[in-house]
C-alpha cells in the first residue's frame, strides 16, 4: 500500500512542472510577439523618416568609398614592406630634431620681429615729430634771413679816442678823491668826511665803546665793541650833501671796521649833459678842489662811460685838479677806517695745507695820474 502512494505523488509533481513550463514558455513567446512587434514600428519608422538618396549622395558615398579602398590598398602594401632599419629611424630623429629646432628659431625671430615693428613704429613717430620740429626752424631761419637781407648794415658809430699820456706816480701826501663813472653819470665820492664822523663818533662813545686798553710802548692801544659799532651807525648813519647811501657793515674776522660809500647810480650825481654846463654839480666840486694842492681826483670808470668820463675829465683840466683814471666796473667805493681797531668776532679758519699754492702775481701797479 505504502509504494502506490509514493508513485501517486510523484505522478502529481510531475503534472505540477509541466504545468509550470508551460506557462513560462507561454509567457516568452508572448514577450517574443510583443518585442517583434515594437521592432517593426520601430523599422516601419526609420523607413518612413529615411529620405530618398539623391543621385549626388549616391557620388559623393561612391567617392568616399572608392577612397577608402584606395586607403585600404596603401595601408596594406606598407604593411607588406620592410620595417625600417635602426640607423633610418636615427636618421629621421636627428632630421626631427633639426626641423624642430629650426622651428624653434623661427618662432623667436618672427617674436623678435614683432618688437623690431613696434620699434619702427615708435622710431618713426618720433622721427616725424623731429621732422616738424626742423621744419619749423627752417621756416623761422628762412624768415630771418629774408629779414636780414632788407636790413640795412648797421654803421658804427664813431670811435672815442682816449689818449694816455705819460703816466707819473700820486705824491705820498696827496688827499685821494674818486669819481665813480657809470653810464652817462660821474659821481663824486669823498671818503674823508665820512672817515672823520667816524673817528669823532668813536671819541665820543669811548667810555661806552672800549673794550680793553692793551699798554704798550709809545701810544696805548684801544680795542672797540665791533657789534656797538656798527649798532650805532645803523641807528645814526652816515650821509652827506650827495645823497649816497654810507654803510658800515660788520666784519667778523677783521679787526678793523670798512666803509660803503653807495651812490645812486640811475638817478644821482651829475649827467653828461649837464657837465657840459656852467655851474654843475661837477664842476663846483671841482672848483672846491682847486684850492687844495694835495687833492686828486681819481675817476673809475666802467666800460660803458667812456665819454662821459672824458666831458668830466675836461671839467677837472679845467679847474687844474690833478686826475688819473683807471677802468673799475664797481659801482660802489669801499675803505677802511684802520685808526679804531675793533674786536674781532669769529676767528679765521686755518688754511688748507693742502691746498695747492697759487701762482705769484704780478707786481702790483698802483693808480697813476696822467
Amino acid at each position: 500500500m505504502a509504494r502506490n502512494k509514493n508513485s501517486d505523488d510523484e505522478g502529481m509533481n510531475l503534472d505540477s512542472l509541466m504545468d509550470a513550463l508551460t506557462n513560462v514558455v507561454a509567457v516568452l513567446i508572448l514577450v517574443l510577439v510583443l518585442v517583434q512587434v515594437d521592432v517593426s514600428q520601430k523599422v516601419s519608422e526609420f523607413l518612413d523618416n529615411l529620405k530618398p538618396a539623391t543621385a549626388e549622395d549616391i557620388a559623393q558615398n561612391e567617392a568616399l568609398l572608392k577612397r577608402s579602398e584606395n586607403d585600404k590598398v596603401k595601408l596594406l602594401k606598407m604593411l607588406e614592406d620592410a620595417a625600417p632599419r635602426p640607423e633610418e629611424i636615427q636618421r629621421e630623429q636627428t632630421d626631427i630634431a633639426i626641423l624642430e629646432k629650426d622651428a624653434k628659431l623661427r618662432e623667436d625671430l618672427l617674436i623678435a620681429l614683432d618688437e623690431l615693428k613696434k620699434m619702427e613704429v615708435k622710431s618713426r613717430a618720433a622721427r616725424n615729430v623731429e621732422q616738424k620740429k626742423t621744419e619749423t626752424q627752417q621756416r623761422r631761419i628762412a624768415e630771418l634771413e629774408a629779414q636780414l637781407d632788407q636790413t640795412p648794415m648797421p654803421v658804427p658809430p664813431p670811435a672815442t679816442v682816449v689818449s694816455i699820456p705819460n703816466s707819473r706816480s700820486i705824491p705820498k701826501n696827496a688827499q685821494i678823491y674818486y669819481a665813480i663813472v657809470h653810464k652817462d653819470r660821474v659821481h663824486f665820492i669823498d671818503p674823508f668826511t665820512p672817515t672823520d664822523k667816524y673817528i669823532q663818533a668813536a671819541k665820543k662813545n669811548r667810555k661806552d665803546w672800549v673794550l680793553k686798553r692793551v699798554k704798550q710802548k709809545g701810544r696805548d692801544k684801544y680795542i672797540h665793541d665791533q657789534r656797538k659799532i656798527v649798532a650805532y651807525f645803523k641807528e645814526n648813519p652816515l650821509t652827506n650833501q650827495r645823497g649816497q647811501k654810507i654803510l658800515v657793515p660788520g666784519h667778523p674776522y677783521g679787526t678793523a671796521l670798512y666803509v660803503d660809500i653807495k651812490p645812486d647810480l640811475a638817478g644821482g650825481g651829475t649827467t653828461i649833459d649837464q657837465l657840459s654846463q656852467k655851474r654843475s654839480q661837477f664842476e663846483n666840486i671841482m672848483r672846491k678842489l682847486s684850492s687844495n694842492r694835495r687833492a686828486v681826483v681819481m675817476f673809475r670808470v666802467h666800460p660803458n662811460g667812456f665819454d662821459t668820463y672824458l666831458a668830466a675829465r675836461k671839467v677837472a683840466e679845467r679847474q687844474r685838479v690833478a686826475a688819473g683814471w683807471e677802468i673799475n666796473g664797481w659801482g660802489q667805493y669801499r675803505f677802511y677806517i684802520r685808526d679804531i681797531e675793533v674786536n674781532a668776532l669769529k676767528t679765521r679758519p686755518p688754511a688748507d695745507p693742502n691746498a695747492k699754492p697759487k701762482p705769484p702775481s704780478p707786481p702790483r701797479i698802483g693808480p697813476k695820474l696822467d
